[in-house]
């Protein structure tokens, strides 16, 4: 399959409302597990909300450079809740690992999942899942390298450099290397997971194998896919965070909320959509190859003619 049908880009997002429930759920629980863990970083604040110029200015609203301001200086009360909200990023990380085998068999299979069948998905493809995020640790230490070496490079250049432009580009292009990185290795791991739901591959290595052929015989195909679908995440965050910084007010605490709320909801239903055009792609493409079989045809039958039998008058 040389590229991806044009219909896949919406055909994606159509499939991904339709079962958007999924996305409501998922943004359900990030919301909880986030009041969680900002609940325990409330009185923290109020007790340090005198001792510092950004603390005042959360006083009657709340403003997203005073919350950064205040997070900077030494002994902020925001420092100390950090091991509540990575205990709780930590739960949400187990629970997407744990349910993106329902969601992915949900976008496959394309039919309504019961309760029982849904969570069955989920704890089928759990540890396999959680093996295909160890792989995943080790595929990044690569990309760890180059930014390494690019921040090393940076470094180096700021130092010698009279201008700090080369410098600044240097930082930028490693920038767009390692982003570009960290993208085909989110790509590659995501087709990983959708042929280990679709063909119900039990050996993880093997699926990233076939993942890794897939997506470099496909690429432009699937990068395109995977990329316009991030681009809009990355705009339509952007302009909730311009919106926010810009434009609202500090005491506009409950519009600040809805907000914030909007731009978590939009970016996991972009996330969903990745995936549901991911294996709706990936439908198609087994859907290509099976058709491009060959029709496996018996040998026909040797047909066996009669012979003619010369019969004696004289033995008859």
């Amino acid at each position: 399959m040389a590229s991806a049908r044009p219909k896949t880009f919406m055909s994606g997002a159509a499939l991904a409302w339709k079962w958007q429930r999924l996305i409501w759920w998922v943004f359900a629980v990030c919301l909880l597990l986030g009041f969680c863990a900002a609940s325990g970083s409330i009185d923290r604040l109020a007790e340090g909300i005198n001792h510092s110029v950004a603390s005042k200015r959360l006083l009657n609203g709340f403003e997203i450079s005073a919350i950064a301001e205040l997070a900077s200086v030494p002994d902020a009360p925001l420092q100390a809740s950090n091991t509540g909200s990575t205990a709780f990023s930590l739960i949400f990380l187990v629970f997407m690992l744990f349910s993106t085998g329902g969601i992915l068999a949900t976008y496959v299979r394309d039919e309504y999942p019961s309760t029982s069948v849904f969570f069955e998905a989920c704890g089928y493809h759990f540890w396999r899942f959680l093996r295909l995020m160890l792989w995943l640790v080790v595929a990044l230490i690569p990309v760890g390298i180059v930014g390494a070496i690019g921040a090393a490079a940076y470094n180096n250049i700021d130092e010698k450099s009279i201008s700090p432009f080369p410098a600044v580009h240097m930082a930028e292009g490693t920038a767009v290397v390692v982003v570009f990185l960290l993208m085909v290795v989110r790509l590659w791991f995501d087709m990983a997971q959708v042929i280990a739901v679709f063909e119900d591959e039990k050996r993880m290595h093997k699926a990233l194998r076939l993942s890794a052929v897939l997506v470099a015989q496909n690429f432009l195909s699937l990068f395109w896919l995977y990329f316009r679908i991030s681009f809009i995440g990355w705009l339509l965050f952007a302009a909730g965070l311009h919106i926010w910084m810009m434009t609202l007010a500090p005491t506009a605490t409950v519009l600040a909320f809805v907000l914030s709320q909007l731009m978590i909801l939009f970016w996991v239903g972009t996330r969903m959509w990745q995936r549901a055009s991911e294996a709706l792609w990936y439908r198609e493409y087994r859907a290509t190859q099976e058709a491009m079989q060959p029709v496996w045809t018996p040998a026909p039958i040797p047909v066996i003619e009669p012979v003619a039998v010369a019969v004696d008058p004289a033995t008859t």
